[in-house]
């Protein structure tokens, strides 16, 4: 049951793309899971995105270069050509004229930051995994998530839900501390300017009713 148990950024994708990219992301799920219940396994090797984010936190702690880490990357891994130059630039930008951390320094707190949203109503469980968790000076703390998709862009509502998952997901940090990242749109999100207007928890209950519904189709099709 996959779509019970997903990222965060994979289900804002969800909740938020087109139709083809929803059956897309679903039918491949649903195969996956069809090959682990005949014996096989359900992995899909590592994760695309984890040497990029790794190479962010690396970028901001001041123990590498983005633009030279990806070089690197993209010369051990053909597939990492056509996004990850993107995402390079887009979190650069973010870096220098928005998260406001250039030429500051910057502690990466080494513990990693997880946690789970769970929804017992639904029986569902959206996952926030390896947020990174910063330290500037001795000023303020900033809690980073990622959103890696091409589509779709995140929308205002998207941000709002995404920041309201995180703060579910991660009780013991300081809300004000969350930021949603999209970037490939050079965009993020957080309390301050993303106030949450409240009925967050109703709508993101609601799409994903939606989406269980559009899954449990899509298997008996």
């Amino acid at each position: 049951m996959s779509v019970l148990d997903i990222p965060l950024r994979k289900a804002l994708q969800l909740f938020y793309g087109s139709e083809p990219v929803r059956r897309s992301v679903l039918k491949k799920d649903i195969r996956l899971d069809r090959k682990k219940d005949a014996g096989g396994t359900r992995s899909q090797g590592g994760d695309f995105y984890l040497p990029f984010w790794s190479d962010v936190k690396k970028h901001i702690s001041g123990d590498g270069d983005l633009a030279e880490m990806t070089s690197v990357r993209i010369a051990s891994n053909n597939s990492f050509k056509r996004l990850y130059p993107l995402l390079k630039d887009g979190v650069l930008e973010l870096l220098s004229a928005k998260l406001r951390w250039s030429n500051e320094p910057v502690e990466i707190i080494p513990k990693s930051v997880h946690g789970n949203l769970k929804i017992e109503e639904i029986g569902a469980v959206v996952r926030v995994r390896d947020a990174l968790n910063a330290r500037v000076r001795e000023k303020y703390t900033r809690v980073v998530y990622p959103y890696f998709s091409e589509e779709p862009a995140l929308s205002e509502e998207a941000g709002r839900l995404g920041l309201w998952a995180m703060q579910q997901a991660l009780p013991n940090l300081n809300p004000s501390d969350m930021r949603l990242i999209d970037p490939l749109r050079r965009a993020f999100f957080s309390p301050e300017i993303t106030p949450l207007n409240g009925d967050e928890e109703s709508i993101f209950i609601y799409k994903y009713r939606s989406l269980i519904v559009e899954w449990e189709r899509l298997k008996h099709e």
